[in-house]
């Protein structure tokens, strides 16, 4: 039986991966000036502006990997069926998102000031979702290791 505790920081987990999901997919519909607030780098922006397949086409892709994410945290929560590769796909989502929160840490103590607060507050929610799987998996570790196959 999966804690309460496993199966609440899936949920927080699965919840960022959803919102980010629908941030990338709501950008070819809202424009250019989306993926400008989302920092997107400078040809993802000039993309959009132009009509190329670029901005559209990378925007979909990101929001599917994040909706995947989602969805293996639900089934990690045991709120869908097991998928396949489920314990492996959440140790690599686990360390995906937990680097990528800890990247802005040289940032902030090498180059001090660089760092917009859209940039802090993107990392500080990658770690938060690295800690949110990191959490629901290693509680989970056990069941999930039983129900492999």
């Amino acid at each position: 039986m999966l804690n309460n505790v496993s199966r609440n920081a899936f949920i927080v987990g699965a919840s960022i991966g959803l919102f980010g999901a629908l941030t990338h997919w709501a950008a070819p519909l809202i424009g250019p000036d989306w993926y400008a607030f989302l920092h997107s780098p400078a040809s993802v922006v000039t993309s959009a502006r132009t009509g190329s397949w670029l901005a559209p086409s990378g925007a979909v892709v990101i929001g599917a990997l994040m909706f995947l994410c989602a969805v293996y945290a639900f089934s990690g929560a045991g709120i869908i069926r097991r998928i396949p590769l489920l314990r492996t796909a959440l140790v690599v989502i686990t360390a995906i998102c937990v680097l990528r929160g800890l990247a802005l840490v040289p940032v902030l103590v090498l180059l001090p000031g660089r760092a917009s607060g859209f940039d802090i507050i993107a990392s500080l929610v990658w770690l938060l979702a690295g800690l949110s799987f990191l959490l629901g998996t290693v509680g989970s570790w056990r069941r999930l290791r039983q129900h492999r196959g």
